[in-house]
Parts: structure tokens; sequence; C-alpha cells
């Protein structure tokens, strides 16, 4: 191979990255950039399992090939600044909130997870202000929350109805 069919090569591998990139941005809810290193394989293995319950994924690209694939977006210059050094990027894909959750569990556990900042719904939020997206409640606790509050009065009705069925068949 000639060195300029090399570069090619490289050229097309790399743009290959900078589209899945572009793919799993578009597709996600949110994402999350970690810096891993000083974790051993098992933990960061069983991070990914963690993770992948959630319906999100950990992957590690290099830092400039996401900030190509983040060329066109507002929030280019806000990642510029936190992707130095070995990065992994999670993707979440269904509730945004659920891998923060299981990241900021594990960095306390392993305190050379360093969470640098996301992306949450269309949001950036650098490290120092994350707190607040692990503190919210899954989108399954809030269904739940939603699911109460509207049972709530037909519980109310019937129980009403049952009190005066009650108070009839005494009289």
């Amino acid at each position: 191979m000639t060195e300029e069919t090399i570069i090619k090569q490289q050229t097309i591998e790399k743009q290959a990255v900078i589209d899945e990139i572009k793919q799993k941005l578009g597709s996600s809810s949110a994402f999350y950039v970690t810096r891993y290193d000083g974790i051993d394989v098992e933990k960061i293995s069983q991070l990914r399992r963690d993770l992948r319950s959630t319906n999100s994924e950990m992957k590690v690209f290099k830092n400039t090939l996401v900030i190509k694939a983040l060329q066109d977006s507002e929030y280019l210059s806000d990642f510029e600044s936190i992707l130095k050094g070995p990065n992994s990027i999670t993707f979440a894909y269904a509730d945004p909130a659920s891998p923060a959750k299981i990241l900021f569990d594990f960095a306390k556990k392993n305190t050379a997870l360093q969470i640098k900042g996301c992306l949450f719904e269309n949001q950036f939020y650098a490290a120092d202000k994350m707190s607040v997206i692990k503190d919210l409640p899954t989108r399954d606790a809030l269904l739940s929350m939603i699911a109460s509050v509207l049972n709530e009065p037909m519980a109310k009705l019937a129980r009403t109805l049952d009190a005066l069925r009650v108070a009839r068949e005494n009289n």
C-alpha cells in the first residue's frame, strides 16, 4: 500500500467513527463525559453492565473525533474544555437521569472516576452543576407518581360509594 492509500483509508475510518458518534448523539436523550483512567478492567466492565441495564452505553472515542462530531453543535466550546485526557462517553437512550445515578454511585466507591460534564435534555451541565441531575427521580418513579395522583380521586370515589352502600345496608 502506498502512503496516500493508507491516509485515505485512515480518513475513511475516522469519518465512520465521527458518523457513529453523531448517530449516538442524535439518538440519546443525554450523554455524559467521564474520565476513567486508574480504574481496573473488572470495575469498568461492571459499570458498563450496570449502565446497559438502563439502556445506556459507555464508549471510548478519541477526543478529537468527538469534537469533530460536535462541530455543528452549539455546545462545542463547552465540550472542548472538558474533552482532555482519557475520557469515556455514556449515552442514555431512554431515561436520561438513570445513568447519572449509576455514574455518581460508582464515583463514590471509585474516586478515580471523574464525571466532567454532560448534555442533558439539550442543556450543558459542567461537573459542578451535575448534582441536580443525579437527584432527579427516574422516569419510572415519575410515572408512578403521576399514576398515584391520577388514581387517588377514583379511589376516594370508590371508598365514598362503598361507605354509602354500607350506611344504606345498616339503615
